[in-house]
């Protein structure tokens, strides 16, 4: 499965899954009904004919980059499949982005028409090539489409929620590195989850030497307090 790592604004990064191609095409299907049926209510409903007929099709022409660009980068098809197009550094996509990606839907989609292939092919051969899920539009906007379900989640970092009055125990967690803290987390779970208190008490040992604390306090509440006071200084840096 390939994924896009996203930074957060705790400096934690969160991986997610590239939208596969089933996705894709399923929230394609799901939008283009959605606008066959806004023609039908026009053409059959309303009975709108003439030059005044252009002027109602245009929100169906701009429904992707209208609906991308104000809902987060999603229409409702990817809404119901729960995917969402970001940049591939995880930023929001701009104007630009979005623009870029729908004027080259003629190519990735439409192009394939009237040479007498099947809807999306460009889209669907360069996707499934691309390591990153990108079709045309998405290589030349710098873009990709991600599935809205967490590969790692936040129980799985460093990050652990303080409260805002929450006051630091041990200062000298400032030398520690985030590559010591994200071991120390790892070793942590891995000692919970086996009920070894053998291992706890080698890595508390190990932390005390390392960041030279000095304390008798028990060796789970002394590496969770040691998390959450790194949390608390670093998290607001």
């Amino acid at each position: 499965m390939n994924t896009i790592i996203i930074p957060t604004t705790q400096n934690i990064e969160l991986e997610y899954p590239i939208a596969n191609l089933g996705d894709r095409i399923l929230a394609f299907l799901l939008d283009l009904f959605v606008q066959i049926g806004y023609l039908s209510l026009i053409f059959f409903v309303f009975e709108i004919e003439g030059e005044t007929s252009v002027l109602f099709m245009l929100p169906m022409a701009l429904y992707t980059l209208l609906c991308e660009l104000f809902f987060n980068g999603q229409t409702l098809g990817k809404y119901v499949l729960k995917t969402r197009v970001i940049q591939m550094d995880g930023s929001v996509p701009g104007l630009g982005e979005h623009f870029i990606r729908w004027m080259l839907r003629i190519v990735d989609i439409w192009i394939s028409l009237p040479l007498g292939g099947m809807l999306g092919l460009v889209a669907m051969i360069t996707a499934s090539v691309n390591k990153k899920g990108q079709r045309l539009g998405d290589i030349a906007a710098g873009t990709t489409v991600i599935k809205l379900k967490l590969v790692t989640t936040f129980a799985d970092t460093i990050f652990m929620d303080t409260e805002e009055d929450y006051e630091v125990i041990f200062p000298e967690i400032r030398s520690l590195s985030d590559r010591d803290v994200s071991i120390l987390k790892e070793v942590l779970d891995a000692g919970i989850q086996a009920d070894n208190p053998r291992l706890l008490d080698k890595l508390s040992h190990k932390v005390r030497e390392v960041a030279k604390i000095k304390t008798n306090m028990p060796n789970r509440l002394f590496l969770e307090t040691v998390l959450k006071d790194y949390n608390y200084v670093f998290g607001r840096t």
